[in-house]
């Protein structure tokens, strides 16, 4: 297989094990971030994707080497925690807006000519906090989720005379090494016994969804969003 995937926040939780597993399953991937991890089947390219020149700067390098992308999966995002009203601070929110939807917008300005000749996919990886509300998480973080949501669906007509598909996923929460870190496996506990399935989502959940979304064979997917919850949110 010789797909190019840009997975974008691929160097840690979720995006990480998404970038693993395509290359497992014989994609080309490359990640992009801010952090410099070690691995052997990834290609990294730093990028900070609320700097327009790092966007431009990793689109170049990336065309450059290697002519197009056949798939965008972008992972990227930031978080605070959750606050009243009154903690508002208008510098956090720009932060967070500037990397979970300005640093999206930036990403598919640039690539969109490279998308729009493969006939590319793209998958954002949306959060609960969308569909609902973040239980830990701040407004803001809800709110950037909520923007990316409009945006996925409002780029599914735009696109749709180009045969890009763009599509989001909506994991619950999921057992990162980060969430393990940060919650005491009593805590984790009782976060899972709230659940119909009486689990977190692991990224294994996740990944294969991707997959699914950013392969050729899906023909007809777009504007679509797939909730990963465990039955916490239903849609049927």
């Amino acid at each position: 297989m010789n797909e190019l995937v840009l997975v974008a926040g691929g160097t840690s939780g979720i995006g990480l094990d998404t970038a693993k597993y395509l290359s497992q399953k014989g994609y080309k991937v490359i990640i992009c971030g801010r952090r410099t991890i070690q691995s052997n089947n990834l290609i990294l390219i730093k990028a900070d994707l609320r700097s327009d020149d790092s966007v431009v700067s990793l689109h170049n390098k990336l065309i450059k080497e290697y002519g197009h992308i056949d798939s965008l999966v972008f992972c990227a995002g930031i978080t605070r925690k959750n606050q009243t009203i009154e903690q508002f601070n208008e510098k956090e929110w720009d932060n967070i807006f500037n990397t979970n939807v300005k640093g999206f917008l930036r990403l598919i300005k640039i690539f969109y000519a490279s998308l729009k000749e493969s006939k590319g996919r793209v998958v954002v990886m949306n959060s609960m906090a969308a569909r609902s509300l973040s239980q830990f998480s701040s407004i803001d973080y809800s709110a950037s989720k909520a923007a990316l949501s409009a945006i996925v669906r409002q780029l599914a007509i735009e696109w749709s005379k180009d045969e890009i598909l763009i599509n989001s996923l909506f994991p619950s929460m999921t057992l990162t090494p980060m969430l393990q870190e940060n919650l005491t496996k009593k805590e984790i506990d009782e976060l899972s016994n709230v659940l119909p399935l009486k689990r977190l989502a692991k990224t294994e959940d996740i990944t294969r969804a991707v997959e699914f979304l950013i392969d050729k064979n899906n023909k007809y997917i777009t504007g679509s969003g797939i909730d990963i919850s465990g039955g916490q949110f239903l849609n049927g």
